[in-house]
């Protein structure tokens, strides 16, 4: 059995028969990380935030500056503290103020799906994410002019540092972190907060592109990433726990197997990751690999009302933006989906 075959073997498993693996989760804190917008990404950092909350209690970062996580979890929300209040006096010292006492929300005051959760707690995104990165190297730049390696060390770890406290002040277990799909600032830190990393992946081209632009940052001490590790003296990148191919299509006429041209794209995805096979804890990379289907209406729905998709009851109907939509028994096979993918992290 080739790669490909294993992973489709896998796939097949999963929807037909609810296969899970079995074993603990392999790390304390992931970042959902993918340098490529509209793959799905904010439906599955979503949807894994209530899955692994079902776990242990759980802190979660948004570190993204459209904030879709924030907006799921605290929906028509404005917090008055967000990661930036925890992260600026951190980054710019004392006149910035002081880093809040209490930098999270309870996820369960503001989205139902999570009453029923282990304790799960937010730090919110900040739409000013998106400035921070001239913020971050700033700073960055002129620690290491002075070469001053415990300061470069502690910039990059200043995410690490904030969420670590805010979790042993709220006890939380696990550290969940949703990223942007740009490397440069709140991505960067999430990369060196997070033990591992979960890569989505969409059947097309760019997503291919993005694939192995993060790969190689990761796993090439001469690309940013890598230099700065080595300035702050010689921090390690995260593992690749998970590569979710999303919106595969289903298409093909044999039962629980994707089409021809998914194939073809996840075959190519295989082949990028055994390039870099030195970031998986697995043998073979292609056991990292986790393949979902186009979720459409159940996904919206997910999206649009704060439902995990586990917690969608087939036949049910919702108004998303002024459309009737009913989730239908295809629900089911996306539930074990996220499933598989969660059991093996």
């Amino acid at each position: 059995m080739n790669s490909l075959e294993k992973v489709l073997a896998n796939h097949q498993r999963a929807v037909e028969e609810g296969h899970v693996s079995t074993g603990d989760l392999r790390y304390r804190s992931y970042a959902v990380s993918t340098l490529r917008g509209g793959v799905g990404k904010s439906t599955i950092t979503f949807n894994l935030a209530y899955e692994l909350s079902q776990q242990r209690p759980l802190l979660l970062a948004d570190m993204c500056a459209q904030c879709n996580l924030t907006e799921n979890l605290m929906r028509d929300q404005d917090p008055e503290v967000t990661v930036m209040e925890t992260l600026q006096p951190i980054l710019l010292g004392p006149a910035f103020g002081t880093a809040p006492s209490d930098a999270s929300y309870r996820v369960s005051t503001y989205c139902d799906s999570f009453k029923t959760s282990k304790p799960s707690f937010l730090m919110p995104g900040n739409a000013e994410l998106f400035a921070f990165p001239s913020m971050l190297y700033q700073q960055l730049q002129t620690a290491h002019a002075q070469k001053n390696i415990s300061a470069v060390k502690s910039l990059l770890e200043s995410l690490k540092t904030a969420m670590d406290r805010e979790a042993a002040e709220k006890k939380a277990e696990g550290i969940l972190i949703d990223t942007s799909p740009f490397y440069a600032g709140g991505t960067h830190l999430a990369w060196c907060a997070a033990d591992a990393v979960i890569i989505p992946v969409r059947v097309d081209e760019h997503s291919l592109d993005s694939l192995e632009l993060t790969l190689d940052l990761l796993d090439n001490p001469t690309k940013d990433f890598g230099v700065w590790n080595e300035r702050a003296g010689g921090r390690s990148a995260p593992r690749v726990a998970a590569i979710v191919m999303t919106m595969v299509g289903s298409k093909s006429q044999l039962r629980a197997t994707p089409d021809r041209a998914s194939r073809m794209y996840i075959e190519r995805a295989i082949e990028i990751a055994e390039k870099h096979a030195s970031l998986f804890d697995y043998p073979d990379p292609a056991d990292a690999f986790v393949v979902t289907d186009d979720f459409v209406s159940a996904g919206r729905i997910s999206g649009a009302k704060s439902i995990p998709i586990s917690k969608l009851k087939i036949g049910s109907f919702h108004s998303v933006e002024g459309k009737r939509l009913q989730v239908n028994s295809s629900a089911q096979r996306y539930q074990r989906e996220i499933a598989y993918l969660v059991s093996i992290l």
